[in-house]
């Protein structure tokens, strides 16, 4: 996958109402051409946050 394909892949993707599995392919993508990608860090952030979440507090 090319640099702008990916891009674009990500902005697609990166947006409200995104599932986790979309945000888990868009990591997966992001450290597959960037392996220190911040923006992947972010990604990787929101999909721990998203899953504590539904794991509730307790967990």
């Amino acid at each position: 996958m090319s640099y702008e394909k990916a891009l674009q892949v990500a902005e697609r993707t990166l947006i409200d109402g995104v599932t986790l599995t979309e945000l888990k392919q868009a990591l997966r993508d992001l450290r597959a051409l960037i392996p220190n990608s911040a923006l992947a860090d972010l990604v990787d952030a929101k999909i721990k946050s998203i899953e504590s979440q539904k794991r509730g507090p307790n967990a």
